[in-house]
Formats: C-alpha cells, sequence, structure tokens
C-alpha cells in the first residue's frame, strides 16, 4: 500500500446536531479499535461536542471509501495567566497500515496558521495530556519547543505553573498530588505486551523520557505537554516534518495515487459522511 489516504475536513461547529452525531457514530466505531477507557457518549462529547470556540475534525479514508483514522483540532479561547490565549487541543487515531500515510500534520498547521494570522497579538499554545509515547515521540521531534522535554529535565517555575495551569483549567486531576505534570485521562491505548515492551525498552531519548515520566500510561495517565506557538514556531515545525518526512511522502504522491497527486481535502461544514466501520486500529493519541 503506497497511496495517501483521502481526508476531508469538517466544520463541527457548523454542524447541525444530527451530522455530530453521524460523524461521531462513524469516529466512534475507529475509536473503539484503537483506545479503551472511553464508551459513545464520553467520546461523543470529548472529541465531537466539545465545548470549544471552534473544532474542526479530519477524517482519514482509503480508496474504497472506508473510514481509516480522524484528527480533531479544538481551540479554546481562555484566560492564561491572566491575559487572553487561544490554546489548541487535539484526539487523533489511525488504523495500522495507514499511518504516516496522509497530509493531516500539514493541514493542521496550515488551520493553525491561519488561526494565528486572524489574531497574531494574540498568544497561542498547544496542551495536551498524552497517553502514550507514540504520541510524545512525535510531537517532540517536530516542535520546536516542547515542555517538558529530555533535553531540558529543569522545568522553569513559570513555565510549570503554565502547565498546572492549564491541565486544572480543563479539569485533569493529578494522579499524584505531589506532581502537577502526571493527569488522570483514561483513554487507554489497546496494544500487546510486546508492543509495550518495545515501547518501555526505546532507545530514543524522547520516549525514554515519556515513560520515566509517566510510568502509568498503559493505565490511562497522561503526561501534560506544553508547546508555545507563534508563526515562525509553526512554519519551522512544517519544515521538519516535510524534510522529515519526505521519503515516505514522495513515495505515496508517486507510488500509489493517478497522476502522482494526492487529494485536497474537502470541507463539509454541514454533513458528515455515510457510516462505515472501519477496520483494525493501531494506536493514536488524545489530547
Amino acid at each position: 500500500m503506497t497511496s495517501l489516504s483521502r481526508m476531508t475536513c469538517h466544520a463541527v461547529h457548523a454542524m447541525a446536531p444530527e451530522a455530530r452525531e453521524v460523524l461521531a457514530r462513524d469516529l466512534y466505531a475507529v475509536h473503539a479499535q484503537i483506545f479503551d477507557g472511553l464508551d459513545y457518549d464520553g467520546f461523543r462529547e470529548y472529541v465531537v461536542n466539545r465545548d470549544s470556540w471552534r473544532t474542526w475534525i479530519y477524517t482519514k479514508h482509503n480508496a474504497s471509501g472506508h473510514l481509516v483514522g480522524y484528527t480533531s483540532l479544538h481551540f479554546f479561547r481562555m484566560q492564561l495567566e491572566g491575559r487572553p490565549c487561544t490554546v489548541l487541543r487535539m484526539e487523533a487515531g489511525t488504523l495500522p497500515a495507514w499511518r504516516g500515510r496522509d497530509l493531516t500534520m500539514v493541514h493542521g498547521l496550515i488551520r493553525l496558521m491561519r488561526v494565528w494570522l486572524n489574531e497574531p497579538w494574540r498568544r497561542f499554545c498547544i496542551f495536551a495530556a498524552l497517553t502514550h509515547p507514540s504520541s510524545y515521540t512525535h510531537l517532540s521531534h517536530y516542535a520546536p519547543v516542547v515542555w517538558p522535554h529530555a533535553s531540558r529535565r529543569e522545568i522553569p517555575p513559570r513555565v510549570m505553573g503554565i502547565l498546572d495551569e492549564l491541565a486544572n483549567g480543563f479539569g485533569l486531576e493529578r494522579v499524584d498530588p505531589a506532581n502537577p505534570l502526571v493527569r488522570k485521562v483514561d483513554w487507554i491505548t489497546l496494544e500487546s505486551q510486546e508492543e509495550r515492551q518495545r515501547w518501555r525498552h526505546s532507545r530514543r531519548p524522547d520516549t525514554r523520557f515519556y515513560v520515566e515520566q509517566n510510568p502509568g500510561y498503559a493505565v490511562g495517565d497522561g503526561l501534560s505537554t506544553y508547546i508555545p506557538v507563534n508563526g515562525g514556531l509553526i512554519v519551522r515545525a512544517m519544515v521538519r516534518f516535510l524534510v522529515g518526512r519526505a521519503g515516505t511522502l514522495s513515495r505515496a504522491l508517486f507510488g500509489g495515487l493517478p497522476g502522482g497527486r494526492p487529494s485536497a481535502p474537502t470541507t463539509r461544514p454541514r454533513a458528515a459522511p455515510e457510516r462505515r466501520l472501519g477496520r483494525p486500529a493501531s494506536r493514536g493519541r488524545p489530547g
């Protein structure tokens, strides 16, 4: 399999309740094969009916039209350190055969840039409570600045305060009252013991750092993660991704799609796709 998955962007904040319900059921059919710990009602409220300022969800389909994954982007307007701030939170899950075969990150960064350009004077950041090493490894590899990070084990008091304020603001309880970084999320990634051992014994410094900081990820604990955002950092992340994935994307672009061009995502602000069940899935990530 070499082709890119086909993507559709749903402006969920503009969708009717009935269309949201159809979309939520489609997504949960894939989500339930990736995660445990969240029933349908909880998933619908957390991923689709989030009380955010804006929500966009990117769905991924294979050439046959079957749903193979999703990525949701939620933008919240809130106060951070007494100043107005826009906070991006995300969730994602993709079937194993299609992981790394899409441009979701590119479209997500473009969306983030467009939102930032509307109010460049406003403070922006990304906040996540990451429940799997793959999520943290991915973000730490492409984001120019990430807190906490293996190369900066001492977190400045101000940054720790931001992490604590964001986690508390989103209602995430501490696992250990003495540790502000690890929070109760209850999204449990379904994986074999062999897969789990591979992550625990990884040689990657960022992966090992995550496992050290959040040993309870296998029971749904999440590591609070803060990424400051501005136009320059968005561009740097985009360049890192395109350079790092150049080989994979080239093979997908020129080896599997007619004419050597990927399908551009379409926008469906008021409708959801027909319900289709996905195939067995691999890990994803909540935010």
